[in-house]
């Protein structure tokens, strides 16, 4: 049970990959989408990243989020999107955090909570999303950030909807911790209509 569920979840950090990456490309954001396992092959997805496809169109903005749709061939995206206000360390000031809330309907995928921290991150350990008192353990590939558990999803939808403010702590391929600071104001609003956008 416990290997179907990595080999599951294999399968999906590759597909949300290569959609973050189409995602942050339309936005100006420089991220590279990773490869997530040998049936996507990273040139691939960087040569999909930059051909056009998956051109987002913003639906809506409230607080520090947006609302956006995008057509992949026959697969329609939705997403709401927040960027990072603070980072520590301020060294990496120059690249931004994104936390992203996704629904793909081809996929049977409904808001599902991910991060592009755009530096590497240490694999194998866990890093922490944190509401107010709750913590939700995440997982890194590459760039990228998941819940550990995609169960917990409903969960801290919930506590985002219910918070103010959302701190992800993680760790650097080098070691180095790191922490970035996002604003809930309108996410509530936000993820309604990136729901409705795909339903």
């Amino acid at each position: 049970m416990i290997s179907s569920f990595f080999r599951t979840r294999d399968a999906a950090l590759s597909r949300s990959a290569l959609t973050l990456g189409l995602m942050a490309g339309v936005l100006g954001v420089a991220t590279q989408p990773v490869e997530a396992a040998p049936a996507k092959p990273k040139p691939a997805a960087t040569a999909a990243a930059s051909s056009g496809q998956g051109q987002a169109m913003l639906l809506e903005s409230a607080g520090k989020w947006q609302a956006f749709s995008s057509q992949q061939g026959r697969s329609k995206v939705c997403y709401a999107l927040s960027k990072a206000e603070a980072r520590i360390p301020t060294n990496l000031k120059d690249v931004e955090g994104l936390l992203f809330v996704s629904t793909r309907p081809g996929e049977g995928v409904r808001n599902e909570i991910s991060f592009v921290m755009n530096f590497d991150l240490k694999e194998g350990v866990e890093h922490q999303a944190i509401i107010g008192s709750e913590r939700f353990a995440l997982v890194a590939k590459g760039q990228n950030m998941w819940l550990k558990n995609p169960a917990e999803e409903p969960r801290m939808l919930d506590a985002l909807r219910r918070g103010a403010g959302l701190e992800v702590k993680g760790m650097s391929k080098r070691g180095n911790p790191t922490s970035d600071k996002y604003s809930l104001a309108g996410i509530s609003q936000i993820v309604k209509r990136a729901e409705d956008a795909c339903k």
